[in-house]
């Protein structure tokens, strides 16, 4: 499931021509704990879409217009329009959009987000060289993959049963314990530190 915003014109405009022409291809539900949700969804399948390279694709567009109202109580309507190579069916238009699209947008976001303004400096342009650039990003993400996996893995949680506050305490936490406890190892013995996860 990959976000269709401004796409492909061709993609886009491909749905918006097609779509009136498959009026069975539709969904309507309301959603939330009081029903105050309305989702109208709309889909078409198998667009034709050549990439940068000319190879060929058949995509799937699914469309969820929702209203709800704000929080003055305006009813406020959002578009949202993703696009995949999974079938798309009456049955699974639901579970595509809140499982398969929303999901993964609140985690791109959630993560871009964390990684502009958590201090990994994402935004940040150090350098004009984009092999560089992918080089730095790479490893950002290994930081911020590595970051995580210690906040919710059971490697700290005996020594920090209460947690540890926000990931910036956890990286001072570190700094400090790097700087002040030597390895109670020798330097020539060979040894692994390995991730610990609590299955529950």
């Amino acid at each position: 499931m990959i976000v269709l915003k401004e796409g492909p014109p061709s993609v886009t405009e491909e749905f918006d021509a097609l779509s009136p022409l498959q009026p069975l291809n539709r969904l309507r539900r309301r959603a939330g704990t009081k029903l105050e949700i309305e989702q109208s969804f709309r889909w078409v399948t198998d667009i034709d879409y050549r990439d940068g390279d000319q190879r060929r694709h058949l995509l799937n567009v699914l469309e969820c217009l929702e209203t709800k109202p704000d929080e003055n109580g305006v009813l406020v309507t959002t578009r949202f329009r993703w696009v995949t190579d999974h079938p798309i069916r009456p049955a699974r238009v639901v579970p595509l959009a809140e499982h398969g699209g929303r999901c993964r947008w609140k985690i791109e976001n959630e993560g871009f987000n964390v990684q502009k303004n958590g201090g990994y400096g994402l935004e940040h342009a150090y350098t004009h060289n984009w092999n560089s650039a992918k080089v730095y990003y790479l490893l950002l993400q290994l930081a911020h993959a590595l970051a995580q996996l210690l906040e919710r893995g059971s490697l700290l949680r005996n020594h920090f049963p209460d947690g540890f506050g926000s990931a910036k305490n956890l990286a001072f936490l570190l700094l400090e314990a790097w700087r002040n406890q030597p390895l109670e190892v020798e330097p020539t013995t060979r040894f692994q530190i390995r991730f610990d996860f609590d299955s529950s």
